[in-house]
């Protein structure tokens, strides 16, 4: 029985979809503790475009509140055309306690099957964790929908959610280069490793370069503009089977 949801988790921020132990970058549908390090509030929109297909896009919007006490963020996510949509709206806890970082988020999906099977959905939870075992190593622990939800498409019928565990590293080298590397693994579908290394190479641009292996080897390059308030996130991919898949994201710090 193969999963339902498909394309309606968002990919993170940072190249080659790797977020499990980053602090620097929260996307919603990711590891929610990334929330603790944001200290101002945020909004973000972003759009990827799935092997240069324009019926396999999604859509996400988010925004983050953060105070002393505890940092808030709500996103939502679409996926979908006339026949088929996938929905994700989600709001996001997190908390820092010294070196462990800790953070919750609890979605509500939706899917549209045409007009015979209507809307249908459920609520998922994900639980996060990143320890800072040196000032510049993070680990970090992940997990979306560790219960093994399901959701009932029609009647005595179920359909497999993703359920993933992740595993991650985050490892700053040198002030201006990174290193990650992070393991993927969907219970009901497949496994994924990654790797990338983002080098700040001036003061307003970072340069990307990742790849990751799920299926087969998939290519990852991409590069962020920062500016005062705002700024501008761009992410390739090749998949030699599947073709070329873009993200570009906007956000602005208030």
């Amino acid at each position: 029985m193969m999963n339902l949801i498909a394309i309606i988790i968002a990919h993170s921020l940072n190249i080659a979809n790797i977020q499990t132990a980053r602090m620097d970058n929260w996307t919603t549908g990711q590891n929610p503790a990334s929330l603790v390090e944001l200290y101002s509030f945020q909004m973000a929109a972003t759009y990827e475009n799935h092997y240069m297909n324009h019926a396999l896009h999604t859509a996400t919007i988010q925004s983050a509140y953060c105070s002393q006490y505890i940092n808030v963020g709500v996103g939502f996510s679409f996926f979908g055309y006339s026949k088929y949509q996938e929905m994700m709206a989600g709001i996001t806890l997190s908390k820092k306690f010294g070196r462990f970082s800790l953070g919750i988020q609890a979605n509500y999906i939706t899917i549209y099957c045409g007009d015979y099977l209507k809307y249908k959905g459920t609520f998922i939870p994900e639980l996060g964790c990143i320890i800072n075992i040196t000032p510049t190593f993070n680990l970090g622990f992940w997990t979306f929908n560790p219960f093994l939800q399901k959701l009932q498409v029609i009647e005595q019928e179920k359909r497999n959610l993703p359920s993933i565990y992740s595993i991650g590293t985050d490892y700053l080298f040198h002030p201006d280069i990174r290193w990650g590397v992070q393991f993927d693994y969907d219970i009901f579908s497949s496994w994924r490793i990654a790797s990338n290394i983002e080098w700040k190479c001036c003061d307003i641009l970072i340069l990307k370069l990742g790849a990751y292996y799920k299926d087969n080897i998939v290519g990852c390059l991409g590069m962020e503009l920062m500016f005062d308030k705002w700024g501008l996130n761009q992410l390739y991919e090749y998949n030699s089977l599947l073709g070329f898949s873009s993200q570009t994201c906007i956000y602005y710090h208030l």
